[in-house]
């Protein structure tokens, strides 16, 4: 006989189909399986190997599952291409569970199709956004019957402008109606997370139930523990984008958090796409060099467990117990507060 979860949104959607929470693993809480530029792909369909880039996603996958991952949230959203016939190949050739999100990514205000229509456009009306994005929770994305387990949208100005508003009260929208986690894409070396958690709380999401993007990218330990303050989750996602930070100084942050009580707050991830049409495949290798869905498992670990304050435990709860209780849609506990020095060196 099942026995009931106590989990209030269990089991969890993904590609494949609803997963019993307990059974999400480990889990790679912001990744991408690939990153289009979909109007320059449906018109220079030479530039890319579709069925290529299905057998490369599904050989990167099946690395990760030979290093313990069983889950992968794919933060693809619109304005990034996100294509559910390529996903559901890569996932029916996968052992990997692929979690999906809904949302838009726009660092340059509202796209097009819903600028001149909506609360404050030239056309005043209900926001277009919100009916789509709580169709891809409620009813499945495009005709697939698959369901988004999250909702995303990106704001990178300080303070966040009218656009980050209006995003902010859609998402707030369709979390408020289905529970699901906001993630929000923030500019970490603005520091404007503080601010986006603010606004969404002001829209009625609870700060637990926020993921900041790329905050640990921030080598300003005091700027992370002021985020970390308001309760949101920290998205430590971008693990191999040495460019962004070195791993070490992510490490060194990411243990001053875990030190002062954060652990529940906290996510572990690289961002890594399989394929992203932004760069050539030259270009970003010699830009990532080592960036992959591994990079945690082979690299960053066995440097993090070395951090004080840190052990296997700990890692489980970054990899495991986090990503489960997001995927959920429970929102991360209050900060427990500090409980060794306050101000450590990192």
């Amino acid at each position: 006989m099942r026995t009931e979860s106590p989990l209030p949104h269990d089991p969890v959607p993904t590609v494949r189909g609803p997963v019993a929470a307990a059974d999400l693993g480990v889990t790679l809480a912001h990744e991408h399986l690939f990153v289009l530029s979909s109007e320059f792909q449906s018109n220079f369909p030479h530039l890319w190997d579709r069925e290529a880039g299905v057998r490369e996603a599904v050989r990167q996958l099946e690395e990760a599952y030979a290093a313990g991952v069983r889950t992968l949230v794919d933060m693809t959203v619109l304005g990034q291409g996100r294509d559910i016939d390529l996903v559901r190949a890569v996932a029916e050739r996968t052992a990997v569970n692929i979690v999906l999100a809904t949302g838009v990514y726009s660092v340059d205000g509202i796209p097009l199709f819903a600028r001149f229509r909506g609360p404050g456009a030239a056309i005043e009306a209900e926001d277009p956004l919100i009916e789509l994005l709580l169709r891809d929770v409620t009813t499945g994305i495009a005709d697939s019957g698959v369901r988004a387990g999250l909702v995303k949208f990106a704001c990178e100005r300080t303070p966040p402008d009218a656009s980050a508003h209006r995003m902010a009260a859609v998402v707030a929208e369709v979390h408020r109606h289905t529970g699901v986690p906001v993630v929000v894409h923030c500019d970490p070396f603005e520091g404007n997370g503080v601010h986006l958690v603010r606004l969404l709380e002001k829209e009625g999401v609870a700060a637990g139930s926020v993921v900041v993007a790329h905050a640990g990218d921030s080598a300003d330990l005091n700027g992370l523990r002021a985020l970390a303050d308001t309760g949101c989750v920290l998205g430590y996602d971008r693990y191999g984008m040495t460019p962004f930070a070195p791993d070490e100084q992510r490490n060194a942050t990411l243990a001053a958090l875990v030190r002062a009580g954060h652990t529940a707050q906290l996510l572990v991830s690289q961002d890594h796409p399989v394929h992203i049409d932004y760069l050539t495949v030259e270009q970003r290798e010699r830009t990532y060099p080592g960036w992959s869905y591994v990079h945690l498992f082979e690299r960053v670990l066995p440097l993090l467990l070395k951090e004080p304050g840190i052990d296997e435990e700990t890692v489980r709860t970054l990899l495991v117990d986090n990503p489960r209780r997001l995927l959920s849609r429970i929102a991360a506990p209050r900060p427990a507060g500090e409980r060794t020095e306050a101000r450590d060196a990192a």
